[in-house]
């Protein structure tokens, strides 16, 4: 038994039953998968026309109706929040055809034609002065070496070859190019679309110091930072995304309210607890076993990618048959002196573009792609004295330890073993197994993508999820893709 709620009332619905299929949202690269219903017809009432809004003749008139909020309910009981989205209008029928979003094909429909750029993504005060800096949680001003910041060298005579110059406990004169958090950005940006986001992701302490390199000057005598001029020029999307394959993240949501969960997969992978699920038959389909090639991007048109090593940013794992191709980045490291104090010398990030500014005529338009470094803090140079280190690395300019991760694949602190080996040996190994099992309203209403399934002695993921909701009867079976957890 279901039913679906409008903000203007229950829609009427005629009999007969309505597909759903649930994805599991950790099993895709490319993008986040939600939960859908295949399209189903919805009865011309007077009543359902006045809880639509008419959708046919809207889009008779060329309008495309957009996606109305919805509640489903089956057996009187909050299943998701959602949208119904028009499809189409069968008048000699008398029928309107629907489907139903929810989860991240909700979102999807939200910001549908959005880039970060365009987004209300809102402003922050911009302060400097040291001990004012602890009260900006949004973002971080690190040294970086940029000499091609005004393009040519002569451009600027006077300018330093240093964004962010920090010497004894304050900025010095030049460039300012504030790098913004990655996790208070992510909480506007999914706020800016009617969204919260949540999850244990947002506990663990070297995801707590990721930053967002900008290439975008700010001017100091503005006393407010506009959020959304110093972000990458992509969808909402593509930095999701991007972002979950990067760390190795999954992403689900909760199912009665519009917020996304950001889980770590290693802990997934570690955890435990798994519920039993009554087995039948299946039909399975063998494990791909071919590994895989990772990448991440490189800043486009960086000089640097000429004469530095550039190899951290591929990864081969076994066959490299699958290619995890992460869009995201971070930037060069280098250790050399202070262009404008040769005795010192420290660790600072180094990039070869052109920045985005107004000054001497210059373009203000930002080219830069997604590039993550942490925000190590306050960190010795040479000499003693403490500069503000964003890195891809875990070592100060010394070589001790001021972090648990790098932002490089390889190694033992890298990306690939801290938070991808887990994960991908598993689904590298894992062949499917489909079978068809009793599944009611509970069943459904507990499923989380996170939790093991015990079925007949072996601990398995389920995938993907297909049942019938009767609109006048109970829910009884579905069919279950799994895929075996070999511990």
């Amino acid at each position: 038994m279901l039913a679906l709620q409008t903000l203007l009332g229950r829609l009427d619905l005629a009999a007969g039953s309505i597909g759903i299929e649930c994805l599991n949202p950790y099993f895709s690269f490319d993008k986040v998968p939600g939960t859908t219903t295949y399209p189903f017809q919805v009865p011309m009432t007077p009543d359902n026309l006045i809880r639509l809004n008419f959708p046919h003749v809207r889009a008779a008139q060329g309008e495309t109706p957009a996606p109305e909020p919805a509640d489903f309910y089956i057996e009187e009981l909050l299943w998701r929040v959602g949208s119904l989205r028009y499809q189409g209008c069968d008048e000699d029928k008398q029928q309107l055809l629907y489907d139903f979003v929810a989860d991240a094909a909700d979102l999807q429909a939200q910001i549908e034609g959005l880039t970060l750029p365009t987004m209300a993504l809102g402003e922050v005060p911009f302060v400097t002065d040291p001990f004012q800096m602890a009260q900006a949680p949004d973002y971080a001003l690190p040294c970086v070496r940029n000499t091609l910041f005004y393009g040519a060298k002569d451009k600027n005579p006077g300018y330093s070859g240093i964004l962010n110059r920090y010497r004894d406990g304050l900025y010095a004169a030049g460039p300012l190019t504030p790098f913004l958090r990655l996790q208070p950005l992510l909480r506007r940006v999914l706020a800016a679309v009617g969204y919260a986001v949540s999850g244990p992701w947002f506990e663990e302490e070297e995801a707590q110091q990721l930053v967002v390199y900008s290439d975008r000057r700010h001017d100091p005598a503005v006393a407010v930072l506009q959020v959304n001029r110093h972000v990458p020029d992509i969808s909402p999307g593509e930095l999701l995304v991007a972002v979950q394959k990067l760390l190795g993240l999954g992403y689900d949501f909760l199912p009665a309210r519009r917020e996304l969960r950001i889980t770590s997969l290693r802990y997934v992978m570690a955890d435990p607890t798994y519920i039993d699920r009554a087995g039948a038959t299946a039909r399975t389909t063998a494990a791909a076993n071919g590994g895989y090639l990772l990448k991440m991007g490189l800043e486009s048109g960086d000089e640097l990618n000429k004469t530095l090593d550039t190899s951290w940013a591929e990864l081969r794992i076994g066959a490299g048959k699958t290619t995890l191709d992460t869009g995201a980045g971070t930037l060069h490291m280098v250790r050399e002196a202070d262009p404008l104090d040769p005795g010192r010398l420290w660790l600072v990030p180094a990039v070869e573009v052109p920045g985005a500014t107004t000054e001497l005529g210059l373009s203000d338009e930002s080219r830069c792609g997604l590039r993550l470094l942490y925000d190590r803090g306050l960190q010795p140079a040479s000499g003693g004295d403490l500069y503000p280190l964003a890195s891809s690395g875990s070592e100060t300019y010394a070589g001790v330890s001021c972090g648990t991760e790098q932002l490089h694949w390889a190694g033992v602190q890298g990306l690939y073993a801290q938070r991808h080996q887990a994960w991908l040996e598993f689904l590298d190994r894992a062949g499917e197994e489909e079978r068809t099992v009793p599944f009611g309203i509970a069943d459904l209403l507990t499923l989380v993508p996170a939790r093991k399934e015990m079925v007949g002695f072996r601990k398995y993921f389920w995938q993907r999820i297909s049942l019938s909701v009767p609109v006048n009867a109970p829910l009884e079976q579905a069919r279950i893709t799994h895929r075996h957890v070999r511990l």
